[in-house]
């Protein structure tokens, strides 16, 4: 049982998760125990003191108390009346200036909160979220189904979010927009083809496994819920034009690359300067993986994995890609100025900021069992040292032979390469997680050509 709900000692994130009450819904833990958890938080929290009232966790708190009550969970009159304490506060504390997914999971909040009480207060609450979300949905969910913040993770949740809407206003009888089906079929089918063979997403962006549903629990809650499942993933190319993402599907190997932006122009907080970046998978295994997401505490860590040298793409000099600063912070930026993909071959060029701006030409080319990359890039000066990056997976064991890289039954293969040697950094799958990896970095001066033989 907690015993200090705001411990500054703690990282904010852990913090946020103790407050969210996501444990309410683990069949495994006793409901006594559920029982005595709420009261704690009843007795520690006052109204509008600590991390539990800002609004993000007690957007998600709410939720997971009425999903708690709706599965048979028993709330006390107390923690009714907090609960209606809680939504009030939210109401007045709505996340305007941050928007995103942010202000999504206060509006489901509101429209939970609204389907759940009766009374005139209660329309009210369903009302104001609805309004928010028919906005927001549209905002959100761009056409090709991803969320726009481009976070893998995000938009799973995000899609929970939206089937949890769907579920809930049906149970209340309260109509739901006719797009919101349509909205979620589409996220499905981006998250289908975004999910590699192990049933995970590649961890573009802010990413992390362990704490959202996979592709396969949120197709199956969609069917419970009489939703259609979108088609099975198709071999070759497969484009997700809107975000900027693709997937190429060889004979034995997946091939994920980004030739997108580093987030919407007004919340691109969650980027990473990760333009041209790309994960690969041979025989169903990861390979070459993105670094991850370990925190979002600031410091070294944090800009370390937001940088451009934690991706698999080309850093000039010492540069970045965007100027990235604090934890969630993007000032300029890096720019797409062109995206062009066909049956067999994914081109991206992107222009980086301010003086001395360089522009990087990369496009991928695909058959049954080959990747060739050729990078360009130009607008520097003669000698500008490049560096290509490859981080593999902390299975995977690359060496340097030749003046090639061999790992596992495959082989690859660089023209123009000044030097390629082989060193360490962290693989972070999940929060306050870093497993020691291997990274391959590829020295060159304007073009390098790289062929993946698998």
């Amino acid at each position: 049982m907690p015993r200090d709900w705001n411990n500054a000692g703690i990282p904010k994130l852990w913090l946020y998760n103790l407050h969210y009450f996501e444990g309410l819904l683990c069949a495994k833990t006793p409901a006594p125990l559920k029982e005595q958890l709420i009261a704690a938080w009843l007795r520690d929290n006052p109204t509008g003191h600590g991390t539990g009232w800002e609004p993000y966790p007690l957007s998600l708190r709410i939720v997971n108390w009425i999903k708690w009550s709706l599965t048979g969970g028993s709330l006390s009159a107390d923690a009714m009346q907090s609960l209606a304490v809680q939504v009030r506060f939210l109401c007045a504390s709505l996340e305007y200036h941050l928007l995103g997914n942010h202000l999504f999971a206060n509006a489901k909040a509101l429209v939970f909160a609204g389907s759940f009480f009766k009374g005139t207060e209660a329309e009210s609450w369903l009302h104001k979220g609805l309004k928010i979300l028919c906005d927001q949905v549209k905002e959100q969910f761009l056409p090709d189904g991803g969320h726009f913040e481009l976070s893998t993770t995000y938009h799973a949740l995000l899609t929970e979010d939206l089937l949890d809407l769907i579920n809930i206003m049906r149970m209340a009888s309260v109509p739901v927009p006719n797009e919101w089906a349509g909205a979620a079929v589409r996220a499905l089918k981006w998250l289908c083809v975004m999910t590699r063979p192990d049933g995970l997403p590649p961890l573009f962006n802010d990413a992390a496994y362990g704490i959202t549903p996979t592709y396969k629990e949120l197709s199956d809650y969609a069917e419970r819920l009489g939703i259609s499942q979108p088609a099975a993933l198709l071999p070759g190319m497969n484009d997700l034009s809107h975000s900027g993402y693709f997937r190429y599907e060889g004979k034995n190997f997946s091939f994920f690359g980004d030739i997108g932006p580093i987030g919407p122009d007004y919340i691109p907080g969650h980027g990473h300067c990760d333009m041209l970046n790309f994960e690969f998978y041979a025989n169903g295994q990861p390979i070459i993986v993105d670094t991850g997401t370990s925190t979002y505490e600031m410091g070294d860590a944090r800009l370390s994995e937001r940088g451009t040298a934690a991706h698999n793409t080309v850093q000039v000099e010492d540069r970045e890609q965007s100027e990235i600063w604090a934890s969630f912070r993007v000032a300029r930026r890096a720019k797409i100025i062109e995206r062009k993909i066909s049956d067999n071959e994914a081109v991206g060029i992107i222009k980086s900021y301010g003086r001395g701006a360089y522009t990087h030409h990369r496009r991928f080319n695909f058959s049954d069992h080959t990747v060739s990359i050729q990078d360009d890039i130009t607008g520097t000066h003669a000698g500008a040292i490049c560096r290509a990056r490859l981080h593999f997976h902390p299975d995977a064991n690359p060496e340097v032979r030749d003046g090639k890289i061999v790992c596992q039954d495959f082989g690859i293969i660089f023209s123009g390469a000044d030097k390629i040697e082989i060193t360490d950094y962290f693989y972070a799958p999940e929060f306050n997680k870093r497993i020691p990896a291997k990274v391959a970095v590829i020295t060159f001066r304007k073009s390098l050509r790289t062929e993946i033989i698998v």
